[in-house]
Order: C-alpha cells, then structure tokens, then sequence
C-alpha cells in the first residue's frame, strides 16, 4: 500500500505534511459567517487538519499514541487494559437490539422493544427516578437520569448508539464527540432549565409522527421533577456520570482482545485507535469530574 501523507516530527509537536487523498483534495474549511465559497481565507482541509491536531498517530509501541497534538504513555494496555475494562458495564439487553431508536406510530406511549432507547429506559437507567428524554433540538443527551434516593445524589447523561457488533474506533466517533461536547452541562445549569424544561413537557416526536411518549418519563409532574433537579443540582456532593450506551461494542470480544496481547498478539491497528479514542473520553471525563463509562453488550 502506497503511503498516503508525510510527518515532520518537530521539538514540540508532529506535523501532518503532504497528505494525498483524492476524495478531500477539493474540499475547504470555510467559515459560517461566509457565504459557501465566498470565504477568501477557506484552508485546505488537509492543513487544517493539522493546524488544529484532527489527527492520531499510533505507533509499534502500543505504550504510546500521539492524539490532539500531545504524546501520551499508557502501559495498560499491553498489560491487559485493566483500566479500559473498568469503564465498561454490559447490559443483556443490548445483545437484542436491532435499532436505536425503533418505529414510530401515532398514540404510541413507549418506545418499541428492541431499540437502545428501550434499553436505557428499562434496565440501563432503572436506578434514577427522573429520567428525561432529551432527544433532538438542543439535545444534551438522548437521556437525562436523576437519581435523587442514592447517597450521593447523582446526575447521567446517556449517548444511545446502535450498530452491527466492530471493534472499530468508527462506531464511537461521533458518540464520544456529542459526550465529550455535553460534559460542561452536567450541572444542568440554572439559565438553561427553563426552556429544557417547557421542551420536557412536550411530548415525543420524531420523523414527522407525533407520538404520545412523555419526554418526562419518570420523576412526577413537571413542578415536581424542576424541583428535583434544583435540588439534586445545588448537591456539594452530587455524583455526575455519562454512560456512551451501545450495541456495536460486546465487552467479551475485547476481553478476548485483550487477553490476547497479553500473551503476546498484537491487537490490530483499529483496536488500538478504538483503546485510545475511549481512553480519550474516560480522560476527559475524569478533567471535567465527571464518571465516564461505555454500557456494550455482553
């Protein structure tokens, strides 16, 4: 295979140089405010690419990755990926699915068995007492879980993904990327519950048919669950965890992967890019104070 970009290894950074693919050789970033095509300072989507570090570098080393312009170490995987394993949580459940989100029909008051939506609200998110659904629009998570019984108090945000079962990195980018982009509203900021609340109190719509699911599925009448959530917010102690809810991903395969490298079988270069990509997420998490966590099937 012929290679298809040059790196500049530099004292501070790795530079992206020459990269030759076909399909993004037209393609510019332009800025919104511009007409399209009318922006005189568009960048060629390659170097921006790397002006903004949109890139990883993995290496021979399964030690080491270089992702958002920094070079990390991490021994954990090549000893058995104690701490990916940690961060993953198998439901039964998602071994079923066969959609996200299921059909819709008009009066329909549930979401239909045998979609990831089913999933969270059923098992994945059985332990919170207010549990919204914050699908579309201004969407924080597809799901918003207030647990307001346990000691501490605890606030989830959940990401709903299906797909056929892969250990590709593919499946999570744009679920780590909406998870990532919502950790700094997981303190359900005060200015913004009035509207989130008026949008809660709607009921589910979705490809043009107007079901009768409540947006509110569990916690009480509106006033009651806006006064749980004030509660649950002002916590000092408030536990915040955000759950990437999948059933591309089965926790058995990458044990097995895992097990692997431990005996000395290289994983492939897809695995490795998907350990680091959610070791990514759990690190961002962890800055923010926040409990990040994958829920895959079995």
């Amino acid at each position: 295979m012929a290679p298809i970009a040059t790196l500049r290894i530099g004292a501070t950074r790795i530079a992206l140089r020459g990269l030759d693919l076909p399909l993004i050789a037209d393609i510019s970033v332009e800025r919104r405010s511009q007409p399209l095509g009318e922006d005189v300072n568009a960048v060629p989507l390659s170097r921006y690419l790397d002006r903004e570090n949109l890139f990883t570098i993995l290496f021979s080393d399964l030690a080491l990755a270089y992702i958002d312009g920094a070079l990390f170490r991490d021994e954990a995987l090549a000893g058995g990926g104690a701490s990916l394993l940690a961060h993953l949580r198998a439901d039964a459940s998602l071994a079923q699915t066969t959609s996200e989100k299921g059909v819709f029909a008009v009066g329909q008051i549930e979401f239909a068995q045998g979609c990831v939506f089913r999933s969270v609200v059923d098992t994945i998110a059985d332990g919170d007492d207010v549990l919204l659904c914050d699908d579309l629009g201004d969407e924080w998570a597809d799901f918003i879980g207030v647990s307001t019984q346990s000691n501490p108090t605890m606030i989830s945000f959940y990401h709903a993904k299906h797909g056929n079962q892969s250990l590709s990195a593919s499946a999570f980018h744009e679920s780590v990327g909406q998870a990532i982009k919502n950790l700094g509203r997981m303190s359900l900021p005060a200015d913004m519950l009035p509207n989130k609340l008026m949008g809660w109190d709607n009921r589910y719509r979705n490809n043009g048919v107007q079901t009768d699911i409540a947006r509110m599925i569990r916690g009480g009448t509106p006033q009651e669950i806006s006064e749980k959530l004030d509660v649950v917010r002002a916590a000092p102690d408030v536990l915040q965890r955000v759950f990437i809810v999948t059933s591309s991903l089965s926790r058995a395969q990458v044990e097995g992967v895992l097990a692997a490298v431990v005996q000395g079988t290289a994983p492939s270069p897809h695995f490795v890019q998907l350990y680091w990509l959610l070791m990514s997420y759990f690190s961002a998490c962890v800055e923010m104070g926040v409990r990040g966590y994958v829920v895959c099937r079995p």
